[in-house]
């Protein structure tokens, strides 16, 4: 009867560790990352998600197969919500500051993300025999995660300053179209192409002018679009980021010229494209959801 009853008990851990999972993510198929996705250090900053993986080993002291599995389970992801604290640190916020620094800052800070980090989600098992398996947990770098370290929603008391110091500013005109004409595109979204430039994912990107004025980042966007899907998404493949659902289908392009910031996380573009993007009020509504897409290396 012993026996028996501690099998069944190795058999209800694993079953809660498999049942306690949002229907969400038992219904998602683990996928490695598609090539087009830009990780770094753990974080695929295309899907906004912190991912780690740590091996369990079942005990000599397991009284069955099943009993083994599970032990192996609940020490791998242990393990792997370890790893995933230590790269959470490590991810920067905005070009000044990490989640390191804003732990150290703060104590409340420091539980709280080291909560979030204790719910990680298992997210895949994979036996790699003898007793063995590798479990990968994750947690999103939006929702809860940026809501805590994002910086608040700034006062607005002033409409965005000019680009440049011209006393009266006329409309700007359409964007040119190929074969010289102008086009009426009504844009849907931002695609900046960072390549070459050595910019490093955040959190909170900032795109600046050459004049140093931000014209991305928190004070057009609205912070409520950023916690739920986070203030940019980035890519290696300009392609891949032109067709990313984020931007829709009639993104505007543009190129960086340099990268900015402590941490090399803001983009720099030039003041004629800076120009473009606050010219618009289809501009800036699709700013302010964070319909913004950063091709980095």
């Amino acid at each position: 009867m012993r026996i028996w009853r501690t099998g069944w008990m190795g058999l209800s851990v694993m079953a809660l560790l498999l049942l306690g999972l949002p229907d969400s993510a038992r219904a998602q198929s683990w996928t490695a990352p598609l090539p087009t996705d830009k990780v770094e250090n753990g974080v695929n900053w295309t899907r906004q998600l912190l991912t780690a993986k740590g091996v369990g080993v079942a005990p000599p002291t397991a009284v069955s197969p099943e009993h083994g599995r599970a032990l192996a389970i609940t020490a791998g992801t242990v393990l792997a919500r370890q790893e995933l604290l230590a790269i959470a640190r490590g991810v920067a916020i905005d070009s000044r500051t990490t989640v390191q620094a804003a732990m150290v800052q703060n104590s409340v800070t420091e539980a709280r993300v080291s909560g979030i980090i204790r719910g990680a989600q298992v997210m895949d098992v994979r036996d790699l025999g003898g007793g063995a398996v590798e479990v990968t947990v994750a947690v999103p770098a939006t929702g809860e995660f940026a809501d805590l370290l994002l910086p608040p929603t700034p006062v607005r008391n002033a409409p965005p300053i000019p680009v440049t110091p011209t006393a009266v500013r006329p409309p700007a005109p359409p964007a040119p179209a190929p074969g010289g004409t102008t086009s009426q595109v009504a844009y849907t979204g931002l695609v900046v192409d960072a390549r070459g430039l050595g910019v490093k994912p955040a959190m909170a990107p900032k795109v600046v002018s050459e004049g140093g004025q931000e014209v991305y980042g928190f004070s057009v966007v609205d912070r409520n679009w950023v916690i739920q899907q986070g203030m940019a998404g980035y890519a290696k493949d300009l392609r891949a980021a032109q067709a990313h659902e984020r931007v829709a289908d009639r993104p505007l392009t543009i190129k960086g010229v340099r990268v900015s910031g402590a941490n090399s996380t803001d983009v720099v573009v030039a003041n004629s494209d800076a120009e473009l993007m606050l010219s618009s009020g289809t501009n800036l509504g699709f700013l302010e959801k964070a319909r913004v897409m950063l091709v980095v290396d």
